[in-house]
């Protein structure tokens, strides 16, 4: 394979301010970084002047090819690629769903063969734990054989096959524990969550409006406290996905201190975004759960995220269409989840950096090195030599209005629409491939299923 010599861009190399150099790129990995760097006369010049040289974006947490019931994503594994591509990821982790009676082993075997061969860039897969299938424990041993260190259990959605009961919860767990496993968790106490739905509906509130309120903060809390009980007892690290509450964030970072090891994900919606978007006639555009909170809260998360409270941030990209949503008249039949991988990095770039100072190698830790280090990506998340070539060029200076209909989610729209944003993706390079240029160039199939390892666990 031809070399590549990314040119004149302000790299982030580490944990330091970002500085001038080139980085020489053959055979999919960096070889060479230095000032100056001599163009040899074969190979391909990328002009990186005025750019920032991030390292290839991961997106720890999506559901490309989601299905519930008939209704299936347009977001396939073919567009959310070339959607997560187009914004700079070159990694992304994507959930697989283990229907009811399947094994985990065939759970993994069917979402590969959705993936492998229709995927821009690479990816990985968490297992999510619903109802344990008959030899789920032994079956463990075998998914980290297969590259698979993460298991996720939901708390809330009793009537689905994502619910996972208190008692597996806990047996997955202490099976996890033993064997360096990370166990993710969706928090939300399900009885107070359907309590307080049946109190809204009692009293007629049904549209979109209230949808918030069906889900409160305290429900979120709850859940987050029950699963660190449970890593304590156990002893198996814990990892909270999309948290929106900072009370949530302070309890995980208390625990730390006490020695447990557990770790908080947040979501751009849940930094910038807030519950008044409920009441508004595009109140569509904003469900997902947990819903959004008060600006308050809101604010405070990201001020939590900017002080290093907030380990990563994922998107927790769903794609479905409005169309798909289901009736505003009714939250309760919605079907929630919003797109969100393509504008990851601008949103995150915009709120924290722009608007509230975080240093620019901190904030791209969220989405780089914290995620390779959780979810064992060694040679993923950082620029040095030997890693593999994945790299971001991003403009930190333009300005712009988010237009959805430019956006390459099928789900064919944003809850950015209309909102300034600072900072755009220019190249996406995937192992030393170009897959994104202000166009999308590359291969389906050149993304590869990476094995994951456990990854580096500790409470401090």
């Amino acid at each position: 394979m031809a070399s590549t010599l990314v040119r004149g861009g302000d790299a982030v190399l580490s944990d330091a301010a970002p500085r001038r150099v080139d980085l020489r790129l053959a055979d999919g990995k960096i070889v060479e970084i230095g000032p100056a760097l001599k163009q040899d006369p074969c190979e391909t010049l990328v002009e990186a002047d005025g750019l920032l040289v991030l390292p290839g974006l991961i997106d720890c947490h999506t559901h490309f090819g989601i299905s519930r019931g008939h209704m299936e994503s347009l977001d396939d594994f073919a567009v959310g690629s070339a959607s997560a591509a187009a914004g700079g990821v070159t990694t992304y982790i994507n959930f697989a769903p283990q229907d009811a009676g399947e094994s985990l082993l065939d759970a993994l075997r069917r979402h590969r063969y959705a993936a492998d061969g229709h995927t821009l860039i690479d990816y990985g897969v968490h297992l999510s734990f619903g109802t344990p299938s008959e030899h789920w424990a032994e079956e463990l041993t075998r998914l980290i054989a297969a590259g698979v260190s993460s298991v996720k259990v939901y708390t809330t959605y009793r009537d689905s096959d994502y619910y996972t009961r208190d008692y597996h919860w806990l047996s997955l767990m202490e099976h996890a524990a033993a064997l360096g496993m990370l166990v993710m968790v969706h928090a939300e106490n399900d009885d107070i969550v359907a309590g307080r739905t049946a109190d809204l509906l009692r009293d007629g509130k049904r549209t979109f409006a209230w949808h918030g309120e069906s889900r409160p903060p305290i429900a979120e809390l709850e859940g987050v406290a029950r699963g660190l009980v449970f890593s304590h007892e156990t002893g198996c690290p814990i990892y909270f996905v999309h948290l929106t509450n900072p009370d949530c964030v302070a309890l995980v970072r208390k625990a730390r201190e006490q020695g447990i090891v557990a770790y908080s994900e947040s979501c751009p919606h849940y930094l910038s975004l807030d519950h008044s978007a409920y009441r508004s006639p595009d109140a569509a555009r904003f469900v997902m759960t947990p819903p959004l909170r008060s600006r308050a809260d809101t604010d405070d998360m990201a001020r939590r995220a900017t002080i290093g409270q907030i380990d990563t941030v994922g998107s927790d990209h769903c794609g479905y269409t409005l169309s798909q949503r289901g009736d505003s008249s009714d939250f309760t039949r919605s079907s929630p989840g919003i797109p969100g991988v393509e504008t990851l990095w601008p949103v995150l770039h915009t709120e924290l950096c722009v608007s509230r100072g975080m240093p620019v190698e901190a904030a791209v830790r969220l989405v780089t090195t914290n995620p390779a280090r959780l979810f064992g990506l060694p040679k993923k998340g950082s620029l040095q030599v030997g890693m593999d070539a994945d790299l971001t060029l991003f403009d930190p200076r333009e300005r712009y209005t988010l237009d959805e209909a430019a956006l390459h989610s099928g789900s064919g729209y944003s809850p950015w629409h209309g909102r300034e944003l600072q900072g755009r993706v220019v190249r996406t390079i995937s192992r030393g491939i170009t897959v994104y240029d202000g166009d999308i160039v590359g291969d389906l199939g050149h993304g590869q299923y990476i094995p994951r390892a456990p990854g580096t666990l500790r409470a401090s």
